[in-house]
């Protein structure tokens, strides 16, 4: 049961009537809510009702008994256990295979084969999200023991909360347990949620599935049947479509949780408008950028340290950021290259800050030969920008890191050979990244325009949208890219 699905739907309408109807905070609205959560996620399959319920009652009993000890040393003990527990399932469920293949080619490499075989597991979706949301919590009562005090209830809700529980935006506890008892209803909160719904189901279902079926999963799968020009435009393309894919669902989950009065966290801001890689992680996955920011880079030191200790955090913070995604070695590529472009961005703005301004020095008026005009140096860093996060995609959609090469190597081949593209291919990667730079104008407009109309207008006016974007759309839609982490 997804969002894009008639069976979500009805689902979402029942439990809005009763989340409308229940009186916050009553033990009746958290119990139905919680119903909710379990019974969304349990369609998935019952079993990772299991895991979801570990996961949730591991950190709400570290927190717990982190709460309750002034010792510090007692507090790292349960904090640590907390991690290996959450930690372990995380690696059991996502990380085993990887490591089992590990294990089985040093065995092979020294003449040894591997007596053990592999146990068959189904992988629960969305574990990463809920696992480093559930994560969170115990981490903020052990800096901070007065910053939450949450029962066992309050904390299943917020660990299995259905609208992000697949693929975010990551929540943070401070911010989702107090809407719990004080909701935020108004006419403005429901514009923007259904703004966003729209965007989202128009991202998903118009632009991600058209590049996805037409262009994308072909040239992916056999790069080696088309033109150099081709693959090279399935490169863009696929920028465009993880974007519009990502963005999109937590479009709809962020439109969703406003119609119920939660307030959720954005997960994008015209990520592709960036100049450069740091700014391009302020702006995309904001919510996995700014948790591996909090929980793992600055406790790594951060830039207390010394610029060299800054530029291994990075490092090491990019690197376990892609292992985060998966475990295949594509993954620990992409997040190392990224890696090392954001230390390489670091480096020349340390550099740039211990050098004077030579435009201080300058006679008035005189433009340095050196220097790129105003308007010209930021189209071009743009362009850099843009071109090497896509072109570092193409390790994230590629079957493997062999795939990926090939990919590469028709791209550079200048090869004609090969079947072309469609030329619909082109206006849809445009039209995603207008999406970037305008997106804003069209829900400021839509705001604007249902706030001026009456209730059962503004109904057809979102029903006539949605309509025209379901007919845009493709017979089937495929399933969310990040459901798969």
């Amino acid at each position: 049961m997804h969002f894009t699905t008639v069976e979500f739907t009805l689902f979402f309408f029942l439990v809005m009537i009763l989340n409308w109807t229940l009186p916050r905070p009553s033990l009746a609205f958290k119990i139905f809510l919680l119903a909710a959560n379990y019974f969304f996620y349990g369609c998935l399959d019952p079993r990772f009702l299991l895991i979801l319920l570990a996961v949730s009652l591991s950190n709400w009993g570290s927190a717990r008994l982190i709460a309750r000890t002034d010792s510090g040393r007692v507090k790292k003990a349960w904090l640590g256990l907390d991690l290996v527990v959450n930690l372990g399932l995380l690696a059991l469920f996502k990380y085993l295979e990887f490591f089992y293949g590990l294990w089985e080619s040093l065995l092979w490499s020294l003449g040894f084969q591997n007596p053990f075989s592999l146990p068959s597991m189904v992988f629960p979706i969305g574990i990463s999200f809920f696992t480093f949301q559930g994560l969170s919590y115990a981490i903020d009562v052990y800096r901070d023991r007065d910053q939450l005090a949450a029962g066992p209830l309050d904390v299943l809700l917020f660990v299995s909360f259905f609208p992000t529980i697949m693929s975010g935006p990551i929540m943070r506890a401070r911010h989702f347990l107090p809407q719990l008892a004080k909701p935020r209803y108004g006419s403005a909160g429901f514009h923007t949620g259904f703004s966003l719904i729209l965007s989202g189901l128009f991202k998903k279902i118009v632009i991600a599935s058209y590049l996805s079926e037409h262009i994308v999963r072909e040239v992916f799968q056999v790069p080696s049947d088309y033109s150099s020009l081709a693959v090279l435009a399935a490169v863009y393309a696929y920028s465009i479509q993880i974007f519009c894919d990502f963005s999109g669902y937590s479009d709809l989950a962020i439109g969703l949780a406003l119609l119920m009065g939660f307030h959720i966290p954005e997960n994008f801001r015209g990520p592709y408008t960036s100049t450069n890689l740091q700014e391009f992680w302020r702006r995309w996955h904001i919510s996995l950028s700014t948790w591996l920011r909090d929980y793992l880079y600055i406790p790594l030191g951060g830039n207390k340290k010394g610029p060299g200790r800054k530029y291994l955090n990075l490092m090491i913070t990019m690197v376990l950021g892609g292992l985060w995604h998966g475990a295949h070695w594509k993954f620990i590529i992409w997040g190392a290259f990224h890696g090392l472009g954001l230390t390489l961005t670091h480096v020349y703005k340390d550099l740039r800050s211990r050098r004077p301004d030579v435009s201080r020095v300058e006679p008035s008026g005189a433009a340095s030969p050196h220097r790129l005009g105003p308007r010209i140096k930021p189209v071009l860093v743009w362009v850099l920008t843009f071109n090497l996060v896509s072109f570092l995609w193409v390790f994230f959609r590629a079957e493997d890191t062999a795939r990926a090469w090939e990919i590469f190597q028709r791209v550079f081949a200048g090869d004609s050979l090969g079947r072309g593209f469609e030329v619909y291919v082109i206006p849809a990667v445009i039209l995603g990244l207008a999406v970037q730079f305008f997106g804003h104008y069209g829900h400021q407009a839509y705001r604007r325009l249902q706030e001026r109309l009456p209730a059962p207008l503004q109904a057809v006016v979102i029903g006539l949208l949605t309509i025209i974007i379901l007919r845009l759309g493709p017979d089937g839609v495929l399933p969310f890219i990040y459901f798969q982490f």
